[in-house]
């Protein structure tokens, strides 16, 4: 009886570790499953596997038996860990939950769980493209013929990262290809077409590869003293950035396009940059598997911080500032968010936040790097400049989001009395 309860709580950690979910959150939800199936359980999540030792209650220390089960948290699937966790509080307030029927039952639950589809083919690649054009109408695009084509190229590339999906397993081919798409159709229309935005092309498709819910979820690992899990997760980031950014620029390279095009200058409206916000958060909650029903509340807390983002920026309080804000009021409303609805903090607090994120810094600099190379000793000082300025406000941004994101968090959940804390 004992292995069938222990499975059940493996297979609800591997649930909750494999799709988005904070190691903090995968910890106290499992041993809160093996409390009501009678066990002590010590868990230590890793990248490459989660290790456990488990016994009987009220047993001597002796009768520890330890296991190693091999998952990787490299998805973010909401629905899956919203599920799992409605799993764990029926079976925790279930008085019959030793019988073996029940036992069955929540294990089949549990395969049940495993086994749902992702968001569907036409869900994702379309909110891609509004996704992707929606942040394009947050950096001050308005032609609408550069809002179409940063549509298509995020569609057509969401469209081939599916594809891939059934030929390989490779944890990057998915961000480079879509970067190298979006590399190509940007750099082509710079040839054919003439506007300010046209950058944009190439940065708001490649905006929504970025693996911002990893990134936190490094953060919160590091933050609590996890190196071990945290650094692998950030590491797995950084890979992912590289990918995004080696494809962006050779498909770049491929068609004589460049990075250094003029910046879209206009001031986006406080309803228009509001509704765009929503569409994106809408999009991520595509990405992520979340269902329609339970889109909007994110969405709400989404439209709020890009709102007050935008009201301390034109009342002169400047992008850090502006994005410090709004990531605190989302680091606050998405910790209470996440606990209410069962969900993984750093997907929802992610996507409410998106556009935020200095993607357009990231790849620049990126650009800058290569061009100082291509250079060689006829660099100039102005390059080696965008190089630095470009560097420092990606670093900057970052830090101020994550900071933002994760202080309430840490507040919040430090002080909280709860026991599901």
């Amino acid at each position: 009886m004992k292995n069938k309860k222990l499975e059940i709580v493996w297979q609800a950690a591997s649930l909750l570790h494999t799709n988005g979910q904070t190691t903090q959150r995968v910890i106290l939800d499992t041993q809160r499953l093996a409390h009501a199936y009678g066990l002590d359980i010590e868990i230590l999540p890793q990248w490459d596997d989660i290790i456990c030792r488990s016994r009987e209650h009220n047993t001597d220390s002796s009768d520890w038996q330890s296991d190693i089960m091999s998952f990787r948290p490299t998805g973010v699937d909401m629905n899956k860990v919203a599920r799992t966790n409605q799993v764990i509080d029926r079976i925790c307030a279930n008085p019959n939950r030793f019988s073996l029927a029940n036992i069955e039952y929540a294990k089949q639950e549990l395969a049940d769980v495993a086994a749902l589809k992702p968001s569907s083919n036409t869900r994702f690649t379309l909110m891609a493209g509004f996704g992707a054009a929606a942040l394009g109408v947050v950096f001050g695009v308005s032609n609408i013929l550069v809002l179409t084509l940063i549509f298509l190229t995020a569609f057509i590339g969401a469209g081939v990262r599916r594809a891939l999906v059934t030929v390989s397993d490779n944890l990057f081919v998915q961000p480079f290809s879509a970067a190298l798409i979006a590399g190509l159709i940007g750099g082509y229309a710079q040839h054919i077409f003439k506007d300010d935005g046209l950058q944009f092309i190439m940065i708001a498709p490649c905006m929504i590869l970025v693996p911002g819910a990893h990134i936190l979820n490094a953060s919160l690992d590091l933050t609590r003293g996890r190196l071990s899990i945290g650094i692998n997760r950030l590491m797995y980031c950084v890979l992912i950035l590289l990918a995004i950014c080696a494809g962006l620029l050779l498909g770049l390279t491929l068609v004589s396009g460049t990075l250094a095009s003029g910046m879209a200058t206009a001031g986006t409206p406080l309803w228009l940059d509001i509704i765009s916000a929503g569409v994106a958060v809408m999009a991520f909650g595509a990405f992520f598997s979340l269902p329609w029903v339970m889109l909007i509340a994110p969405v709400l807390v989404g439209m709020l911080c890009h709102g007050s983002r935008w009201l301390v920026i034109e009342n002169g309080g400047g992008i850090a500032l502006g994005t410090l804000v709004a990531c605190m009021i989302a680091g606050t409303t998405m910790t209470l968010l996440s606990r209410m609805l069962k969900l993984p903090f750093a997907a929802l607090a992610f996507a409410s936040v998106v556009s935020m994120m200095p993607g357009i810094f990231i790849f620049k600099f990126a650009d800058s790097l290569i061009n100082i190379y291509l250079a060689g000793n006829e660099a100039t000082l102005t390059m080696l400049t965008d190089m630095v300025t470009y560097g420092t406000a990606a670093l900057l941004i970052v830090l101020v989001m994550t900071f933002g994101l994760i202080l309430p968090k840490m507040l919040i959940e430090g002080n909280s009395s709860s026991p599901q804390k």
